[in-house]
């Protein structure tokens, strides 16, 4: 850094000098929240700060500056497109991805399209160290990107004081005699909230720019929107242009307004047994005036009479229950009253982004309506098949206690055993054979190749599945495409990959549960649009739910094609930390298209959203950022006869070919071939039903 630069700096530090003062008494240690940089990562203006976004956060940004490094002249800054997108995934944790580009629609290999690149981005913050000293964090810039334009990594330093913030790091780009090729640092003043006054040096240039975002609260749903100016800056890329941001922050998900009830911990004790209370026995003087005989024989008759009534009396709260769950919406529903104890067994398809929605809802009511009882055991059936068994202390609303979980456990039934006690009532919201019809939007894109920044094919797909008997199901699901750019024409680059009109998928599944904790399923009917097959997955739980193991494997054959075949062979772990509420999904074997590796899917659960990031494996490698957003309401609408719904489970991403010396077109393998109705999916929440 020159005497030139350091003059510039102190200048700027002089002038800003009134301000901080004030701002210093005004501001205190007001917290602020991370913006991101012009490059995509929370940071200044080119330079990262020290600290993350925060966890379950989401931003996006659009920013007119990008490095142009694959000019002729040299690296220089230049009015590029850029949109940026962050996400705090985990406390401390922020991933990302910055599409950048020139001209939107030029084919690269025909007429010169200047720079286009998909790319990904990394931050980790350093836990465990008192904000009070410092915050520390290491990052990656274009995550395993080949093309060298973005790639570069980088640890910073920070430490906030009031208002102020200052920042210091060094970064190592693949490309040198950039921005973050050696030592860096900035500072930022905030005078008021909304404002933000920076100043960095980011081993080539010093810039100075403001900032200003919407105050909190402003917006609805806790959004804000932010911009950021380059207002000046003086170095070895001097070019005199000034460059702007604007972007979107909002929280992810609606995880705040989540009620579950609450699991019982690893060293949770099973409940005692409750027992029916007598209030009409003979009183201790009363029995001693009597002899024995006359005792034992008043005693048992007024326990016999108190008996009787309080099982009258709990098996019409039983019938009353069953009612009110059946206008509610729920399906074969079952309550019993034994022994004091509440039994409720019933079928969810309401509540279809959450399953747990549903046994909050109906312990609620049972709380409410329980009469008599103050412990029920809930079990929620899928398809008639008992999955899982909640045994809950209804509290008392009168004292506002809450209805909570002592108990939590698989359902016992299987195949070869069920227990179930006499009900004193059955009933469902319409036949179970109820067609239910599930509309969805289907994307196949292209996302910064040679051949556009963006195209794609977008089409609307319609699933109807019809419960048939226990463990039965039948379902076909039609496509039909509504719209496609150029490239997905007929002639096009990408016409292959097309959404089709047609008949993607249709079969007949039969789900078998073999123990509590082990299920499987055979399926058989068309699949992929042309290929007939035979599917099997087999699913074997941990005790806690936590982890699982299975098996997803097919053999097909192409429907116009003789001795055309395919085989798929995968096994599959999966883990769920409920406390962290994050999932990940680990295949290996032998794929759809015959590729053979390892496909890693996770997803960061913010209540009914995610965030989901997946690597490939196979012949080529990929990586992918996306998000699971439901396109129902948290409690769907159903009509007796029938039940139209949107995808509670629909998902986009975006994916980037990464450890290649091109960036080669291409929509990637690993393809996992499963039914429209897996287990997770229909059993067991999507893997989010832990019994601890």
């Amino acid at each position: 850094m020159t005497s030139k630069h350091w003059t510039l700096v102190g200048g700027a530090v002089a002038c800003l000098k009134p301000a901080f003062v004030t701002g210093l008494a005004l501001a205190g240690n007001q917290a602020f929240a991370s913006d991101l940089a012009f490059p995509g990562y929370s940071g200044y203006l080119n330079v990262p700060s020290a600290t993350v976004l925060d966890h379950g956060k989401a931003a996006v940004q659009y920013s007119d500056q990008a490095l142009e490094t694959r000019a002729n002249s040299g690296d220089t800054y230049g009015y590029y497109n850029n949109v940026s997108g962050l996400f705090g995934i985990f406390p401390n944790v922020e991933v990302g991805g910055r599409l950048t580009w020139d001209r939107t629609q030029a084919n690269c290999y025909t007429e010169g399209c200047g720079i286009r690149d998909l790319s990904a981005n990394i931050k980790i913050q350093a836990p465990f160290i008192p904000e009070e000293w410092f915050t520390l964090s290491a990052g990656v810039q274009d995550l395993g990107g080949e093309t060298d334009d973005f790639e570069s990594v980088y640890v910073v330093a920070g430490r906030r004081f009031g208002p102020v913030e200052i920042s210091a790091g060094y970064g190592d780009p693949k490309t040198p005699d950039r921005y973050l090729d050696g030592p860096f640092g900035g500072v930022s003043y905030r005078p008021l909230p909304w404002l933000n006054v920076m100043a960095e040096y980011d081993s080539q240039d010093v810039r100075l720019g403001l900032g200003a975002s919407t105050p909190d609260g402003l917006l609805p749903l806790g959004m804000q929107i932010n911009g950021k100016v380059l207002a000046y800056d003086e170095g070895d890329t001097e070019n005199d242009r000034n460059f702007f941001s604007l972007g979107l922050s909002i929280p992810f998900g609606n995880k705040a307004r989540k009620q579950h009830l609450v699991l019982p911990d690893e060293n949770a004790v099973t409940a005692p047994k409750p027992t029916a209370i007598s209030s009409n026995a003979a009183s201790s003087s009363e029995r001693q005036a009597q002899s024995p005989a006359a005792v034992e024989s008043a005693v048992s008759g007024a326990r016999s009479q108190s008996n009787e009534a309080g099982k009258s009396e709990g098996q019409e709260f039983a019938r009353n229950i069953g009612q009110k769950l059946v206008a509610a919406g729920y399906d074969r529903v079952s309550v019993a009253s034994t022994d004091a104890v509440l039994h409720i067994q019933w079928e969810n398809n309401i509540y279809t982004r959450d399953e747990r929605d549903a046994i909050a809802d109906v312990a609620r009511k049972a709380q409410a309506l329980g009469g008599p009882h103050r412990t029920a055991k809930l079990t929620l059936l899928n398809q008639n098949i008992p999955v899982v068994e909640r045994t809950i202390s209804l509290g008392n609303p009168e004292q506002g206690t809450q209805a909570q979980i002592l108990v939590a456990d698989y359902a016992p039934g299987t195949l070869f055993h069920t227990d179930d006690p006499q009900w004193d009532f059955q009933g469902s919201y319409g036949p179970t054979w109820k067609p239910r019809i599930t509309l969805s939007p289907t994307i196949s894109s292209g996302i910064a190749t040679e051949y556009g920044v963006w195209d794609a094919s977008v089409g609307l797909s319609a699933e109807t599945s019809v419960s048939l008997w226990t463990g039965a199901l039948a379902s076909a699901t039609y496509n039909a495409e509504v719209y496609a750019t150029e490239d997905f024409e007929k002639g096009g680059v990408f016409y292959q990959d097309r959404q089709r009109t047609d008949l993607t998928e249709a079969e007949i599944q039969q789900t078998l549960k073999l123990h509590p904790q082990l299920y499987t399923s055979v399926h058989a009917g068309r699949y992929a649009i042309d290929w007939n097959g035979l599917l099997n997955e087999t699913l074997l739980l941990g005790p806690n739910g936590r982890h699982s193991l299975a098996y997803v494997g097919g053999a097909f054959e192409h429907a116009d094609y003789d001795n055309v075949e395919r085989n798929q062979m995968l096994a599959r772990y999966s883990y769920y930390n409920p406390t962290l509420d994050t999932q990940v999904d680990v295949y290996g074997g032998q794929f759809f298209e015959e590729d053979t590796g390892v496909r890693i899917d996770s997803r960061f659960w913010f209540g009914d959203y995610a965030l989901r990031l997946s690597y490939k494996n196979t012949d080529a490698e990929f990586i992918s950022l996306g998000w699971v957003i439901p396109l129902t309401p948290e409690k769907t609408r159903q009509f007796r006869y029938v039940q139209i719904r949107g995808d509670a489970d629909w998902n986009y991403s975006v994916q980037t070919r990464i450890n290649e010396d091109q960036n080669l077109t291409s929509f990637g393998g690993a393809r996992v071939i499963e039914s429209a109705n897996p287990i997770r999916s229909v059993y067991f929440n999507r893997g989010r039903l832990t019994n601890r």
